[in-house]
């Protein structure tokens, strides 16, 4: 089974950039040189998975690199050419010494571009091999962990062909004309499986290390994954990774504990906590290193939040309904996937008062009782924690926050309890709104 994340998550979690300019949690993680390899980090972003093994093994390669001593050159450039050589929109070279012959004329009567891209793609594909070979394949590792060591094995096989030896012995830089014709054919024909499986690993080396620089600089910590059947999530020291001086806060939900009605005022750090949460979630299901200082977690089958839904003119649905739909979408991928986390970040907020207790009070009991999943729910309508108290499962936590004269003091540290504090009223006053619809007023 896999992992279930949807749009409207990864949206919430700001995992991708919606613009070019904007911040995102790809952006985090991308050092890459290439442009495979970062399409190759795109593809490990974009589809997480619930195999506590292949998590496992993703994290030690990772962790590997991070703390060895590991090097490996990457040309984006090279590596470009390549690619370009490699899907060369021209016929392969024919391999006999006639063809080979009036290929090389033609070229010195008019030369062609394409014969120049074969010549030079030969090349710095040779280089490369040659470069993998001396120090990678050849180069003593220790204690490698298996996911290296099965790629590597998979290159030593390759390397060990008769074709590809005969292709690197070859000490001649300027190839003849008749090794020209001989070693396009065998790279764009005979091996281009094969050679498409060794850049394969140079992309994915490219992704990995990636991931392990941005641990190193950001000091990132690796989740540790429960084999339990008790959902579980124990993070310490908990920070949202794009903001420049965050506050780090700590959080467990267990067997006894898979709910937490979250409360405070406006701008206290509610939603971005949420998001905290659900991007270690996230991280610790794709195999990277999270932003905390320590994580403990079960392998849940999917990540589900609400945080940034907004109307549908298209569907013809309000923002209210938009928020109903969601919780049906909820209710479905519990029942198909059991395990699963789930965000809610201020519940039914797109009606009025009344409404909105009475649907919060009446779905947050109904998931109150589903002992199978975390649930993470916030709200400024305090007045349902008293409802909920009777249920042994929610803890209640809150985001405490004070005035100081008429300027409001958030200290963005989780609190037991449940808040009361109402600055919304204060922080309109303070923006002087009410001035300048005077000002209007007097002009009028």
């Amino acid at each position: 089974m896999s992992f279930k994340i949807d749009r409207q998550t990864f949206v919430d979690l700001n995992i991708f950039p919606e613009r070019k300019d904007e911040n995102s949690i790809f952006g985090y993680f991308n050092y890459t040189k290439s442009y495979k390899g970062k399409d190759k980090l795109l593809d490990l972003m974009r589809n997480p998975i619930n195999d506590i093994f292949l998590l496992k093994d993703r994290l030690d390669i990772v962790k590997y690199l991070k703390e060895s001593s590991f090097k490996f050159e990457i040309n984006a450039q090279d590596l470009d050419f390549i690619e370009y050589y490699l899907n060369e929109n021209t016929s392969v070279l024919r391999d006999n010494f006639v063809d080979s012959f009036f290929n090389w004329l033609g070229n010195k009567i008019k030369p062609r571009n394409e014969y120049y891209v074969i010549t030079r793609g030969l090349e710095k594909l040779k280089e490369h091999l040659s470069y993998l070979e001396q120090y990678i394949i050849n180069k003593k590792q220790t204690s490698l962990p298996k996911y290296f060591e099965n790629y590597l094995n998979e290159l030593k096989f390759i390397f060990e062909k008769k074709s590809i030896r005969q292709f690197l012995k070859n000490k001649k830089s300027n190839l003849s004309f008749r090794q020209r014709n001989h070693f396009d054919n065998l790279i764009r024909s005979v091996e281009k499986e094969s050679i498409k499986s060794v850049l394969n690993f140079t992309y994915e080396i490219d992704a990995l290390l990636s991931i392990a620089e941005s641990a190193n600089i950001n000091k990132l910590s690796f989740p540790e994954f429960l084999s339990s059947e008790i959902p579980t999530l124990k993070i310490d020291e908990l920070f949202h990774p794009l903001l420049d001086k965050p506050v780090t806060n700590s959080f467990t939900l267990g067997e006894n504990n898979n709910f937490s009605f979250l409360t405070g005022a406006n701008m206290s750090g509610k939603s971005t906590f949420l998001k905290s949460v659900g991007l270690c979630v996230y991280l610790s299901h794709i195999g990277f290193p999270v932003p905390a200082k320590a994580m403990e977690t079960t392998i849940f089958n999917g990540l589900l939040s609400t945080i940034n839904i907004a109307d549908n003119i298209n569907k013809g649905y309000s923002h209210y309904y938009s928020e109903v739909k969601r919780v049906k979408e909820t209710a479905l991928l519990i029942k198909e996937n059991e395990k699963v986390v789930v965000i809610f970040d201020e519940l039914f907020r797109g009606t009025n008062v009344k409404d909105a207790y009475d649907a919060s009070l009446l779905i947050i009991s109904a998931f109150s009782k589903i002992n199978s999943c975390l649930f993470l729910v916030s709200t400024h309508i305090v007045e349902i924690a008293d409802e909920l108290k009777k249920y042994e499962n929610i803890s209640f936590r809150y985001f405490e926050s004070s005035l100081n004269g008429e300027e409001p003091v958030y200290n963005y540290k989780l609190q037991k309890g449940v808040s009361s504090d109402r600055l919304g009223l204060q922080i309109v006053k303070n923006e002087k709104i009410l001035e300048i619809l005077e000002d209007i007023k007097v002009k009028i």
